[in-house]
């Protein structure tokens, strides 16, 4: 794997890459969370009436997952454009689908206005949000990752995870607000406010973007004529056991998050009987916490090592997993929103911390917007995608049914323990996997 020179390192280029990285993922992850955030509170009324409120609610987080469903497609086709063409080219595009997507979810007729198209064209929308997302996150963690000094590598592929939490902030901010409508009005018109909020937040993104150079590592190799012919091709062929350990180091901190990011609302209001409110200022105040603990964990593990701060958070979600939901009491409302905080910084942001370097890790610059991309989207069509639909599915209208959650947490655990435990323990990839995508040179002795 290449190095960052030392005129590169010294510059502000870096910098600039993980602002524009930060920004253009915050504003994806907001537009994203956005869309689970109504999809617990408003969509289930207003697209899939009638069919009741639990059932209306299981069809609203089915219509969330599609989005998983198109990320890997997305990954597949912005992989290869981010492969051959470059990052920053790609990044555009992505950030560029994203908010028309979402732009346009705030101007669909509903449900009552013309019959089963809502839906149907909720649906279309929203596959657009999967694929912009499916090739955003990948061509993120590249432009920060490839652009850090060697002695900071965490620390920058720590800049567009907390993307995530920030983006979770504002939409949850956003929801909040106009949650204090009246029903009517938030049913009415309040909804689409969030939704057009993302045309101005993605010209703020492009802005900052268009001003990124490319990265080093890519051009390089795209100067020489060495890019792949077919990165996809490459990732499947020779580097499947990298892709496999990719997909499995998101189990434990996809169930986590999204149990917490959009399944809680749910919970919160239908089985501990809190206000929506309340359980949005859990979420935000949270996430709040997360933000700032990313950056701090980020940075101690280019000191002790990724695979110490990554180890250390799985054995705390296995061990809080059971103890999280005993602990959430509609009563005690200081106490629930304090169990979100510690779960969330505890299980989530020791993980995702370094997640992304760790990922990008696996694969050779030739292939590695591809390999990081397909990781991260197969990696939430099976772990994300799935967790607030089999949630609500167990736990039903109201239900208190919550030990299968806490189960499912620890066995997401598991899995990424074991890609942890064979993932590499070296900066830069020091062990030849099964891709033959590692050059030989680029192997290092120095500690994660």
């Amino acid at each position: 794997m290449a190095t960052t020179s030392p005129a590169q390192a010294g510059s502000s280029t870096p910098r600039r890459a993980a602002l524009a990285s930060l920004v253009g993922t915050t504003i994806e992850w907001y537009e994203f969370f956005i869309y689970g955030l109504a999809a617990a509170l408003v969509f289930g009324d207003l697209f899939f009436p009638g069919v009741g409120e639990h059932t209306g609610r299981l069809a609203s987080f089915a219509t969330l997952g599609v989005a998983f469903v198109a990320r890997p497609l997305g990954a597949a086709i912005f992989g290869h454009f981010g492969d051959k063409l470059g990052r920053k080219t790609t990044l555009i595009a992505t950030l560029g689908i994203m908010g028309t997507a979402t732009g346009l979810i705030s101007l669909l007729p509903t449900y009552d206005s013309i019959g089963i198209w809502a839906p149907v064209l909720l649906v279309v929308l929203r596959l657009f949000q999967g694929l912009a997302v499916g090739g955003e996150w990948g061509g993120a963690v590249l432009m920060s990752v490839e652009h850090a000094p060697a002695s900071k590598r965490r620390l920058y592929g720590s800049a567009p995870q907390m993307g995530s939490p920030l983006g979770l902030v504002l939409a949850t901010a956003v929801m909040s607000a106009v949650a204090t409508l009246s029903d009517e009005q938030l049913f009415d018109w309040g909804w689409r406010i969030p939704f057009l909020a993302g045309f101005v937040l993605v010209l703020i993104g492009l802005a900052i973007r268009l001003g990124v150079e490319e990265s080093e590592q890519f051009q390089q190799i795209k100067d020489a004529g060495e890019t792949a012919r077919l990165p996809i091709r490459d990732v499947f062929a020779r580097a499947k056991k990298s892709l496999a350990i990719g997909i499995g180091l998101q189990a434990s901190v996809n169930v986590v998050f999204y149990i917490i990011s959009v399944y809680f609302l749910s919970y919160a209001t239908k089985s501990l009987g809190l206000e929506r409110n309340t359980a949005l200022l859990m979420v935000m105040i949270a996430a709040v916490i997360d933000l700032a603990a990313l950056p701090y964990l980020a940075s101690l593990s280019d000191r002790i090592g990724a695979h110490r701060i990554f180890i250390a958070g799985i054995i705390f979600t296995t061990l809080a997993a059971f103890p999280f939901f005993w602990l959430l009491r509609g009563e005690h409302t200081v106490l629930t929103g304090a169990v979100i905080v510690v779960m969330m910084v505890g299980a989530h942001a020791t993980t995702y911390s370094v997640v992304s370097s760790l990922i990008a890790d696996q694969f050779d610059t030739k292939v590695r917007y591809s390999g990081t991309a397909l990781s991260n989207a197969l990696g939430g069509l099976l772990f994300s995608a799935p967790t607030p639909f089999i949630a609500e599915a167990i736990v039903g209208n109201g239900g208190s049914t919550w030990w299968p959650l806490a189960l499912m947490i620890i066995i997401a655990s598991g899995v990424s323990l074991v890609a942890i435990v064979v993932a590499p323990q070296d900066h830069h990839v020091a062990h030849k996997p099964d891709n033959d995508l590692v050059p030989s040179t680029a192997r290092s002795t120095t500690p994660a």
